[in-house]
């Protein structure tokens, strides 16, 4: 049976008593062209170390584990963890936990992140990967278009653009559209890579500061940055402005338009000020 198939997908989850976890994002791919391509994307060595993000029924993580040397593989569903273990058990390179990724901590600097994941989780996927852990050498991820968009984008930047921007390049790989998974989502999705950066554009040091002053900059997103900043000192405009002064920030603009570089003005221009 080809759980690639739509039709044998829907027969074996029947036969299994299982069916997709609309509550935990679940849409499971049967595209066997787009699992060929998050293969390619993934540049996978026998050597590689991988973390795989939502195992699902274990389709692509059989096929990771053919290539590489191990899969961390985690799936948080009960009902489907079993089924998991199953569908793996001639697998004796993948690791199986059956928790939530806000859980797992990566202790090791040299792996991948490939995974179709749940598209509500993925702010706080890239946030986990890419800020509190190690970031991936390489990520590969299946998430909504609109969103990969975003990540992707020069100008408009979000606070999840600039996460992911200052550790990695970004880039879409192809469109997926709905009739690839089922149940189909409701949306387009993308396939984004995202290569690590040899030096991150923050120093290490400044990275927990860095983004306390992006997410106060970006409190009131839809104010120009004068207002937002404000709102993220505790409506303390006298400071804000400042603040904003001394970097040289135009006070017309909207936290979106600024750069990376423009953020570490920012920082600089905090600190100086608390300190005088």
């Amino acid at each position: 049976m080809s759980l690639t198939d739509s039709f044998e997908l829907a027969e074996f989850l029947r036969q299994n008593s299982l069916r997709p976890d609309y509550a935990l994002g679940q849409n499971f791919l049967v595209d066997e062209k787009i699992l060929t391509k998050i293969l390619e994307a993934g540049e996978l060595k026998k050597s590689d170390e991988l973390v795989e993000v939502g195992a699902g029924l274990g389709v692509l993580t059989k096929q990771l584990s053919a290539k590489v040397r191990k899969v961390t593989a985690l799936e948080i569903d009960r009902k489907i963890f079993p089924t998991l273990q199953k569908n793996l058990a001639d697998c004796k390179n993948v690791e199986l936990h059956n928790l939530d990724i806000r859980h797992f901590y990566q202790s090791k600097k040299n792996f991948k992140l490939v995974a179709n994941i749940p598209y509500y989780l993925t702010s706080p996927i890239l946030r986990k990967f890419f800020i509190e852990n190690y970031p991936p050498e390489l990520t590969v991820l299946l998430v909504q278009k609109e969103v990969a968009e975003k990540i992707c984008a020069t100008k408009k930047l979000s606070v999840l653009a600039l996460e992911v921007r200052i550790f990695g390049e970004p880039k879409i790989v192809a469109i997926v559209p709905p009739s690839s998974f089922l149940p189909p989502p409701k949306v387009e999705s993308a396939i984004l890579k995202i290569s690590l950066k040899k030096n991150p554009l923050v120093p290490h040091a400044d990275i927990v500061d860095f983004f306390k002053i992006v997410h106060a900059g970006f409190r009131a997103p839809r104010k120009k940055i004068w207002g937002s900043f404000a709102a993220g000192f505790a409506g303390k405009k006298e400071v804000a402005q400042k603040i904003l002064e001394l970097a040289k920030i135009d006070l017309n603009l909207r936290p979106e338009d600024l750069q990376i570089a423009d953020w570490q003005k920012v920082l600089a221009a905090s600190r100086e000020v608390v300190s005088g």
